[in-house]
C-alpha cells in the first residue's frame, strides 16, 4: 500500500507464501474442503444447475478468504465490501464454468502444456524452448482477454476500487512465471519474465522525513511521511486520513480530500483539476 495514498499498489507473494505455510491444520483443512467442493461444483456443471453451482462457489470463496484472510485485497475493510467481493468472485466463477469458450480455452491450455516436452541441462530438466513458449503466449493471451473483459463489465465495476486491474493482471502471470521458472534455462527464463514486465530492477528510495501517528481505528503507532494524505495500516488493515481538507491550486478555496487521493481532484468551487500526489518517479 502507498504510504502517501493509502492506495493498493501491488502484491507481497512472500507474505503469501509464509501464510499459506503459517498453520498446516489450516492449510490441509482447506485443502480436502476444496476438493470436495471442486467435485461437487463439477456435478452440478453437467447437470447445468447454474444455482447450486452459485451456492457451492459463495462456500468455497467465503472458506477461502476465511482461511487465509490475509489473501483478501487490502481495500476490502469492511463486511459490505466483503460481501460485494464474493459476489463478484461467484457471478464470474459461474459465468466462466458455464461459458464453452473458457472451458475450450482451458482444455487448449491442458492440450499445450502436455506437449511441452523436457531435456536434462547439467543435471536440471529443463523444458523446450519452442513448446514452452506456445504455451505462455497462449496463457498471456487468454488471460489479457479474459482481463480485459471482466474489468469491462459493469457486473464487477466494485473491483476497479477492490482490485484494479494492473494488480489483479500481475498477481494471475506472476502465478504462472514462479510454477515454470524452475523449470527454464537461464534464457528462455529471462526472456520470460521481459514478456511479462516482471525483469524489472528494484529503484532504492530514501526514508522521507515524516511523523508517527496513531491509526484512527485501533490505534496502532503508523509513520506518515511528510506530506501525506491517508495511511495504511498493516495491523487492521484501515486507512487512516491524516489531512481532511486542500486548498485548490486555482482558487484557493477548501474542498474534502477525496478516497482516492492519488487521482486528480476538481476543485468544487472552480473545476479545476489538482494533482494533491507527486510521484517520486514515472
Amino acid at each position: 500500500m502507498c504510504d502517501f495514498c493509502g492506495g493498493f499498489t501491488d502484491i507481497d507473494f512472500a507474505v503469501g507464501i509464509e501464510t499459506w505455510n503459517e498453520n498446516a491444520m489450516t492449510t490441509f483443512g482447506y485443502q480436502a474442503r476444496k476438493i470436495a467442493l471442486t467435485a461437487a461444483m463439477q456435478q452440478s456443471v453437467a447437470r447445468g444447475d447454474r444455482q447450486e453451482n452459485a451456492r457451492l462457489q459463495r462456500e468455497f470463496w467465503d472458506m477461502y478468504y476465511k482461511a487465509f484472510p490475509a489473501y483478501l485485497p487490502p481495500t476490502i475493510d469492511d463486511d459490505t465490501k466483503y460481501q460485494l467481493y464474493l459476489d463478484v468472485c461467484v457471478t464470474s466463477s459461474v459465468e466462466s464454468s458455464f461459458d464453452p469458450k473458457w472451458q475450450n480455452y482451458g482444455m487448449e491450455q491442458q492440450r499445450l502444456q502436455s506437449l511441452v516436452t523436457f531435456g536434462n541441462v547439467n543435471g536440471k530438466n529443463v523444458a523446450e524452448t519452442e513448446s514452452f513458449f506456445r504455451l505462455a503466449e497462449f496463457f498471456i493471451s487468454i488471460t489479457k482477454e479474459g482481463m480485459s473483459s471482466f474489468y469491462e463489465d459493469e457486473r464487477y465495476a466494485i473491483m476497479h476500487e477492490l482490485l484494479p486491474m494492473p494488480v489483479h493482471l500481475k498477481m494471475k502471470t506472476s502465478m504462472f512465471v514462479q510454477a515454470w521458472l524452475p523449470y527454464l534455462s537461464d534464457a528462455d527464463a529471462d526472456r520470460l519474465l521481459e514478456m511479462l514486465g516482471f525483469s524489472n530492477d528494484y529503484e532504492d528510495i530514501e526514508q522521507p522525513n515524516g511523523s508517527t501517528i496513531d491509526c484512527g481505528h485501533c490505534t496502532f503507532q503508523l509513520f506518515a511521511p511528510e506530506g501525506s494524505l491517508r495511511v495504511f495500516c498493516e495491523h487492521c488493515r484501515r486507512t487512516t486520513p491524516v489531512r481532511s481538507r486542500f486548498f485548490c491550486s486555482s482558487c484557493g478555496s477548501p474542498n474534502d480530500i477525496p478516497n482516492d487521493p492519488a487521482r486528480s481532484a476538481n476543485c468544487s468551487n472552480c473545476g479545476i483539476a489538482n494533482r494533491l500526489i507527486q510521484p517520486f518517479f514515472g
